[in-house]
């Protein structure tokens, strides 16, 4: 049986004006599923699966940009890249929760939030001190896996095996440790990034091969039929992947040149935008609501108002933030998804 092989007219070379759109379209996606959520909207537009497009295009960015990097040079530029905007942020959230809502954070959880990994050790943590950080635990994660599993990439059979494996162990433990927030959040999503790795061998080559091999069938089986059995799906990943054709395909094409900057503007601060959007647009919307205009009481159209300004306070912070970072000593860095490469 032939491989599978997929070709481009040519590599490509440089930043890679979609992928910063791609992070654009992602935030937008998730700011609306988190207003929603807010104003308590059916969830038609199933917003969640921009986290899905900032997965993929993680996997993507670490394959254009990493394959030369040595292991400390690459631990660093992660580093770097998403710990100080974090560790600012959290620490804004732990200061706000204690003074505004009277919320005190335990010393462990304080400590695996500042490390990252609280999302390792289920629900409870994950989501305890802001909503979106679980997200820092999913992408450090997947770091620390492409490392040793980097040098796959040339063989994407045995590298979609890996990725099968490890998408079906870590699915099937949270599942059976009844963690569904950590399920549906962090496991679920992990095909992704193997996805993203390969893609980005496609645009870095121009090439990419597929062997019909035992190492790709196993594969196949772990991630289709194997969760199946199991009672769940790896769904959302292909969705992801839809939008991001639709969007390459047939929007880009016709959207005018100014939205399309518009969208590579809010990617290239998506990371910023990810960790300090949920609390303004939520529990600070409340608050000030209740405490600034007690007489005007909470309505979907308060709150909607709030939601605007809380946006746009986002929105501010974001840009300051990222201007920061970027004059720190080690230049602050751009991804390609919210805390990627």
């Amino acid at each position: 049986m032939s491989p599978l092989r997929l070709e481009l007219a040519a590599p490509v070379a440089g930043r890679i004006k979609v992928l910063d759109e791609l992070k654009g379209v992602a935030i937008i996606l998730v700011i609306i599923y988190h207003a929603g959520g807010v104003l308590t909207w059916s969830n038609g537009p199933h917003g969640e699966v921009g986290v899905d497009i900032f997965v993929i295009l993680s996997g993507i960015g670490l394959t254009l940009g990493s394959a030369r990097d040595g292991a400390g040079r690459f631990l660093a530029k992660r580093f770097w890249r998403i710990y100080p905007a974090y560790w600012i942020v959290l620490t804004l959230c732990l200061l706000g929760n204690a003074l505004i809502g009277g919320q005190h954070s335990s010393g462990p959880d304080i400590a695996l939030h500042y490390l990252g990994i609280h999302g390792w050790f289920g629900d409870a943590y994950a989501m305890s001190i802001n909503d979106s950080f679980w997200f820092v635990t999913l992408i450090v994660s997947l770091y620390l896996v492409y490392l040793p599993m980097r040098s796959l990439v040339a063989r994407p059979d045995r590298l979609l095996l890996a990725g099968a494996a490890l998408s079906l162990a870590v699915s099937v433990l949270y599942f059976r440790l009844s963690q569904p927030v950590e399920f549906a959040h962090l496991s679920l999503r992990v095909p992704g990034f193997f996805v993203g790795l390969l893609a980005g061998r496609l645009l870095r080559e121009g090439r990419l091969e597929i062997a019909p091999t035992p190492a790709l069938a196993c594969a196949l089986l772990m991630i289709f039929y194997v969760p199946y059995l199991l009672g769940f799906l790896f769904t959302s990943v292909w969705v992801g992947c839809a939008l991001m054709a639709g969007y390459a395909f047939l929007v880009r094409p016709v959207l005018p040149g100014a939205a399309r900057t518009g969208l590579a503007f809010l990617g290239d601060r998506s990371l910023e935008i990810f960790l300090i959007h949920q609390p303004l647009i939520r529990e600070y919307n409340v608050y000030v609501l209740q405490h600034l205009f007690p007489s005007a009481g909470i309505t979907p159209g308060s709150l909607t108002v709030g939601m605007g300004v809380g946006l746009a306070a986002t929105l501010v912070a974001s840009v300051g933030l990222h201007a920061l970072l970027r004059r720190l000593p080690w230049g602050g860095g751009s991804g390609a998804a919210p805390a990627a490469a």
